[in-house]
C-alpha cells in the first residue's frame, strides 16, 4: 500500500474507528435522542465503506497477506457499522453491543494497517491510535454541537464533555506528530510540490496541531457558557475538523514510506 489512496484509506479508517469509539463511550448513548446515533452512525459507516474502497484500490491486483487482511478487516468493520445502524433504526435493545463489537473490529483493523508498514509496528499502532482519537473527537464535537439545534433542552454538560475529549484528542495529536516525525517522507509524490520538500510535512503538522490547540481553548470556554455559545462552539468545531483532517493528512503522508 502506498500513494494517495493508501493515505486516504488510513484517514477515513481513523475517522470511522475513532468516531465510533468516542460516540459509544462518551456517555451520550441513552442520554440524547436516538436520532443522534443515526446521524453519527450513518456518517461513520460512510467513512468506513470509503476506507475499505480506498484500501482495496490501493493494494491493487496482487496484495500481500497483510494487505489482504487489512482489506478484509475494513470490510468487516464497515458491515458491522451498517448492521449497527439497522438495529438502531429498528430500536433493537442490544444495538449498543453490536456497535461496541464494530468498534473492536475497527481497532483490530487499524492494528492490521500498522503491520502493513515495513518496520516499527508498535510505533505505527501508536500513531494510528493517536490519529483515530484526534479525528474522532473532532467529528464527535461537530455533530453533537449541531444536535443541540434539534434537542434544545439538552444539558450543556455533554458539550463540555466533548470539549474535554477534543482537548485530549489534541494532546494525542501531539504524540502522533512526534511519532510521525520519526518517519518523515523524503518526498510526497502525487500530493503537492510543497509536501515534496523533505521535512516540510513535519513542520506543517506542528503548525496545524498548534492551531487545533488554540481552537480547543475557545471550545472549552464556549461550551461552559452554554446557551447560544453552544452554536459558537459548533462553529469552532468546523475549524477543528478541517484543521484536524489537514494535520492527519500531513502526518500520514510518509506513513508507508
Amino acid at each position: 500500500m502506498s500513494g494517495p489512496l493508501a493515505v486516504m484509506a488510513v484517514l477515513l479508517a481513523e475517522t470511522a474507528v475513532g468516531g465510533t469509539v468516542v460516540t459509544l463511550t462518551s456517555g451520550v448513548h441513552g442520554a440524547v435522542r436516538r436520532g443522534f446515533l443515526v446521524l453519527s452512525g450513518v456518517i461513520l459507516a460512510a467513512c468506513a465503506w470509503a476506507a475499505w474502497a480506498a484500501a482495496r484500490a490501493a493494494v491493487g491486483a496482487a496484495p500481500t497477506g497483510n494487505q489482504q487482511q487489512t482489506v478484509g478487516m475494513l470490510l468487516a468493520f464497515a458491515v458491522l457499522l451498517t448492521l449497527w445502524q439497522v438495529l438502531v433504526l429498528a430500536r433493537v435493545p442490544f444495538e449498543r453491543v453490536v456497535g461496541l463489537g464494530a468498534a473492536v473490529v475497527g481497532v483490530a483493523a487499524l492494528v492490521t494497517v500498522a503491520f502493513v508498514r515495513d518496520g516499527r509496528p508498535v510505533l505505527a499502532m501508536l500513531e494510528l491510535a493517536a490519529g483515530a482519537f484526534f479525528l474522532g473527537t473532532a467529528l464527535f464535537g461537530l455533530l453533537l454541537g449541531h444536535w443541540y439545534l434539534v434537542e434544545r433542552r439538552l444539558s450543556n454538560r455533554y458539550m463540555i464533555r466533548s470539549a474535554v475529549l477534543y482537548a485530549a484528542g489534541v494532546g494525542a495529536a501531539v504524540i502522533g506528530a512526534v511519532v510521525s516525525a520519526q518517519n518523515p517522507p523524503p518526498a510526497a509524490v502525487g500530493f503537492s510540490p510543497f509536501l515534496a520538500v523533505p521535512g516540510f510535512s513535519v513542520l506543517l503538522v506542528a503548525g496545524l496541531v498548534a492551531i487545533c490547540a488554540l481552537i480547543a481553548g475557545f471550545v472549552w470556554k464556549l461550551a461552559h457558557e452554554g446557551g447560544r455559545s453552544i452554536q459558537a462552539a459548533t462553529g469552532m468545531f468546523y475549524l477543528a475538523v478541517i484543521m484536524a483532517f489537514s494535520a492527519e493528512l500531513s502526518s500520514k503522508i510518509g506513513f508507508f514510506g
